[in-house]
Order: C-alpha cells, then sequence, then structure tokens
C-alpha cells in the first residue's frame, strides 16, 4: 500500500466527526449525493452508536492482547453510507484500541478508489475492508472484510435469489444478524487471523 494513502487515513474520532459533519449539511461521503445515501448515513449513524455501546471485548482476544505487542497499521476502507461499515467499524476501532502497537487509520474508498482495486473481494470494492500494514516495512500482513462470514453467507443466498427475495428483505435479515450477533463473529475472525502465520 502507498505511503501516502496511509498517511491520508484519519482516526475514528476524527472519521465520526466528519460524517456528524456532513449529515448537518445533509450530504454523505464520496461524489455520489442522493437523498437515498444520505438516509443511509443517517441510520448508520444511530448503528455506529449503538454498536459502541454494546461492544465488549471477549476473553481470547484481550488475553491475546495482554501477551503480544503489534507494530501495524490497520487501514479500514469505508463510506458512511454502507450499513457494513457502520455494523463492523464500531467493533474494528474498539480491537484496535486495545491492540497495543495498532494504528487504525480510516480511508474513503471513493477517495481512494486506485488502492481500493488491488483489496477486491470476488472482484468487488465490498467494504468495510480492513488491511493490515506492517509498520517498519509497509508489507501487507493480510486483509479482512467486507462482513464476517456468516453476514456474508446471508448476502450471497440473496445475491442467488434476487429475483424472489426483495432487497428490504434482505437488509433486515442482514441488519436483524449483526443485532443478535453484537459483534461475536468479528471478534472470533480477529482472534484466528492474529493468531494464524
Amino acid at each position: 500500500m502507498k505511503k501516502e494513502t496511509i498517511q491520508k487515513g484519519i482516526n475514528y474520532q476524527d472519521y465520526r466527526t466528519l460524517v456528524g459533519n456532513l449529515i448537518l449539511e445533509n450530504k454523505t461521503t464520496g461524489t455520489k449525493q442522493t437523498p437515498e445515501l444520505v438516509d443511509f448515513t443517517k441510520l448508520n449513524e444511530q448503528r455506529s452508536n449503538r454498536n459502541e455501546k454494546q461492544f465488549i471485548l471477549n476473553q481470547d482476544l484481550a488475553h491475546l492482547f495482554d501477551n503480544k505487542v503489534f507494530n501495524e497499521y490497520w487501514v479500514v476502507f469505508v463510506e458512511a453510507w454502507c450499513g457494513d461499515c457502520a455494523q463492523n467499524l464500531p467493533a474494528i476501532q474498539a480491537i484496535a484500541k486495545y491492540a497495543s502497537g495498532v494504528e487504525l487509520k480510516i480511508v474513503i474508498k471513493s477517495d481512494n478508489s486506485d488502492e481500493m482495486q488491488k483489496y477486491l473481494t470476488n472482484g468487488a470494492e465490498a467494504i468495510p475492508k480492513l488491511v493490515r500494514i506492517q509498520k517498519d516495512s509497509l508489507e501487507d500482513l493480510g486483509t479482512w472484510g467486507a462482513r464476517p462470514k456468516n453476514a456474508q453467507a446471508i448476502a450471497e443466498h440473496w445475491k442467488k435469489n434476487k429475483e424472489t427475495i426483495p432487497k428490504e428483505d434482505f437488509e433486515k435479515e442482514l441488519h436483524l444478524w449483526y443485532a443478535k450477533n453484537r459483534g461475536k463473529d468479528l471478534q472470533n475472525e480477529f482472534f484466528e487471523m492474529l493468531t494464524t502465520i
């Protein structure tokens, strides 16, 4: 990843402030500005607030972070209108906060489309997409995203059955899954990612 992309990244609090200010202007991130995307952004603000309050670090990660120091940037590609970002980014930032030596950098996907092309998921610019970067060498250490595997399975099922399943039903099912799961799968996947050599 280019050093400039990492340097452009902002921390979580600055990102939340940016989104809050955009909402006040009836805007969202990116060049595409529609009332629908602005409405999604406002809904995602509520999701982010709820997910921040509900996050509890699991014991496996807590034990790992007690015994390991990292030397990494976690660069996450996001957009404020993306529901998966609102469901996952609060947990990612909380995990990064607990992980000694990890620096979270949030970048807007549409402002970094060339870089995003290196980190596609099944050929798509799926977000949130986290890229682990070793701080000294800037070497890629791995990626996560855009959803926990069980959430991705819901999305894949819908994609195969778009003709019979309305998008509203898919979104309802997906966000109900997130509400029930409360970041448990994400934390398990992060533990696996951070302990697999």
